[in-house]
Order: structure tokens, then C-alpha cells, then sequence
């Protein structure tokens, strides 16, 4: 089945039978889709506002123009999603313990977001914003850093030798984490 330009709310919303539709510029408010199976599923320029994605299941499902504002979206596994065409944007989410791997997210923007130990691995990221992130203990490894700008997000540690970082923006505040893995003491 397929939706095309809906608002789901709850009470109005049989997230039962989510897996393997496909929706299209919908939007999903103050939804619980804690745990909800969406293995399949398609998402094309839709809108989700305030809903609880804790622990979803997103198995091959397709993330196309997606944009998650004020949502909770812990222990969610990226990388399981269809890689085609994957493009995602979040405001002010809980993306804690989630984990990108192996996605294209060229020119995503993290506004306002915790990100705390989650995983970017294998990633290209060129131009991505991360615009004041808490980034506490969250792993950069095999990405392609290029005109990231992190001059504004906190808690930053990155190592140079394992991620490409060519013109990549960062703030003097946040230069002690480029250094971490050299156990330097820099003094402020």
C-alpha cells in the first residue's frame, strides 16, 4: 500500500502494518514507534516531528529527503538501511548509540543533537554540518571528513591518520580533541 502526503498522529496510526509501505511527503507526529518494525519500508520527503524511534528496525528500508525534528532515535542502526539515495537531516534529536555505517551522508545537517557514543564508520560525510552537537565519546573512524564543519559542536575527538578531514571546519575549543590519541596536556 501506499501513502502520499498524510499526517499520522496517534490514535490515527496502525504502525502494526508499517513494514514494507511506502510513504511519501507524509508527516509522523508524537508518535511511540518504540521497537516498531519498518524493515522495507519506503520514506520519501517525509517529515517526522517529535516521535520515539528508540531501538527501531529499519532492515533495508529506504530514507530518501528524510528529516527527523525533536525525535528520539537511540540505538537505531543506520547502516541497515537501503543505501539508495539515503539522505537524512536532524534538529534538536537523541541520536545516541546509533550507528552510520558504510552511508553516504553528503551535505546532512546535526543541529542541536546529542550524538553521544554512537559510530560513524566508513561514512562519507563531505560538507555535512554538525552544528551544536554533544559528540561525547562518539567514533570517527574511515570517513570522509571533507568541509564538515564542526567549529560549533563539543566533546569532539577524531584522529587525523584514520579519517580524511580536508577542509574540514573546527573551532579552537575543539582543536584538544584532534590531538586526543597523542596524550598531550594542552593548557588554555
Amino acid at each position: 500500500m501506499e501513502y502520499y502526503d498524510q499526517i499520522f498522529e496517534p490514535l490515527t496510526s496502525d504502525i502494526a502494518k508499517w513494514a514494507g509501505q511506502e510513504f511519501e511527503q507524509c508527516t509522523f507526529r508524537k508518535l511511540d514507534l518504540t521497537q516498531a518494525v519498518l524493515n522495507s519500508a519506503s520514506f520519501v520527503d517525509c517529515r517526522f516531528e517529535a516521535c520515539n524511534l528508540t531501538r527501531a528496525q529499519l532492515k533495508n528500508t529506504k530514507l530518501y529527503d528524510v528529516r527527523f525534528t525533536n525525535c528520539q532515535l537511540t540505538h537505531i542502526d543506520f547502516g541497515q538501511c537501503n543505501p539508495f539515495g539515503f539522505h537524512v537531516d536532524f534538529q534538536t534529536c537523541q541520536l545516541d548509540y546509533t550507528v552510520f555505517l558504510n552511508r553516504k551522508l553528503k551535505k546532512a545537517s546535526f543541529i542541536d543533537c546529542s550524538i553521544r557514543e554512537a559510530f560513524f564508520l566508513n561514512c562519507e560525510l563531505v560538507g555535512t554540518l554538525f552544528t551544536n552537537c554533544n559528540l561525547e565519546l562518539t567514533k570517527f573512524e574511515g570517513n570522509d571528513l571533507s568541509q564538515v564543519d564542526f567549529s560549533s559542536s563539543y566533546n569532539l575527538i577524531i584522529s587525523p591518520e584514520d579519517n580524511k578531514l580536508k577542509k574540514a571546519r573546527f573551532s579552537l575549543h575543539n582543536l584538544p580533541g584532534l590531538l586526543t590519541k597523542y596524550d598531550l596536556v594542552i593548557n588554555r
